[in-house]
């Protein structure tokens, strides 16, 4: 079953990316609303492609880590 395979969870991500791994978890809508909030806080404009490591971990301790992946903790 090589479904059941987790990925570790990268060091950052795009938004689509984002999306991606929480869309079975949450709205699209949602996702997007809450990465912009969190980038938004820090003065990175939401217009940007690719969320920096430490927003985008933000993000995962806010909402838990994306069904499949697990964190890596030697990176």
């Amino acid at each position: 079953m090589s479904n059941n395979i987790k990925k570790p969870l990268p060091h950052s991500a795009t938004k689509s990316e984002l999306v991606e791994m929480y869309c079975d978890q949450f709205s699209e809508t949602k996702i997007r609303k809450q990465i912009n909030e969190i980038l938004k806080e820090k003065n990175i404009s939401k217009d940007t492609k690719i969320i920096p490591h430490l927003e985008f971990m933000e993000f995962v301790e806010t909402y838990g880590l994306p069904k499949g992946y697990y964190l890596d903790d030697s990176s």
